[in-house]
């Protein structure tokens, strides 16, 4: 009799213990309920103050017009990727990354693009980067030291968009190779010329010291850059005088002006 009773108070000593997994839940449900209630209604997370930093030709207005309407808006219901991806869309930078510090306030650190050449377009220049994306669009290129693109014409280019020529994709994307090998050379660059024929397409550049390059659309390779870079440096410094460096064989070749000859372009 006394064994049973013993048995029977183990039972019940093990019942009082047992954890109700259900009520739990719903007491864990619950705060976490008023948790983001009282997050979401807390003025110390709503967004009152944005700043921008890393900016320095981009005035902070412009990018702040495109995002203002985030003001007040609780900062856990603000997507930074959006964010990102809506000031690229509109103000021309590479980078913009969106942090958040408290109290309510927003951070973008943005990564500016730097321009690479220049068309003309309507008595004025656009300003393209090195991916044909448009940068600025200027009445005059203020002492700017950058290529001028000619012998295209550009339609409608916009700020922050990509330059399109006539609608020639084709065109475009060659013309970017040519601008995006040639930017660390850009300071010693005055134009670059493209004839685009029945024969396909062809680039002239003209260096500011007088040098001509000539180069053909299937001669658009980063090696042959790098070797043009070699090349104009070793003339330079041997003095060689002014001549044509011809791009389009397998190695440069230069052939030296004759007195008054400008080049096979002009």
């Amino acid at each position: 009799m006394l064994g049973h009773i013993k048995q029977f108070r183990q039972y019940e000593y093990g019942k009082k213990r047992k954890i109700d997994y259900k009520v739990l839940l719903r007491l864990f449900t619950f705060l976490c309920i008023i948790t983001i209630m009282l997050t979401a209604t807390s003025s110390l997370f709503k967004l009152e103050k944005i700043e921008i930093i890393g900016n320095t030709s981009i005035p902070d207005a412009e990018i702040l017009n495109q995002i203002t309407h985030y003001i007040g808006t609780n900062i856990f219901m603000i997507r930074p990727a959006l964010i990102s991806e809506e000031i690229k869309q509109t103000v021309p930078v590479k980078e913009a990354r969106v942090k958040f510090k408290l109290p309510g306030t927003m951070v973008i650190s943005v990564e500016e693009r730097e321009i690479a050449a220049a068309l003309p377009y309507l008595g004025g220049f656009v300003l393209i980067d090195p991916n044909g994306v448009v940068v600025k669009i200027e009445s005059e290129l203020q002492g700017l030291n950058v290529p001028i693109i000619t012998g295209l014409d550009i339609t409608s280019p916009a700020k922050a968009k990509p330059i399109a020529i006539n609608s020639d994709r084709n065109l475009t994307e060659k013309l970017m190779k040519v601008v995006k090998f040639l930017y660390p050379m850009k300071l010693e660059l005055s134009e670059i010329h493209i004839e685009n024929n029945q024969k396909g397409i062809s680039f002239f550049i003209y260096t500011l010291d007088g040098f001509q390059i000539y180069l053909e659309e299937d001669d658009i390779e980063e090696r042959k850059f790098i070797l043009l870079k070699e090349v104009l440096e070793d003339l330079r410094k041997r003095g060689r005088g002014k001549g044509l460096i011809d791009l389009s064989r397998e190695m440069p070749v230069f052939k030296a002006y004759e007195r008054g000859e400008r080049g096979i372009n002009n």
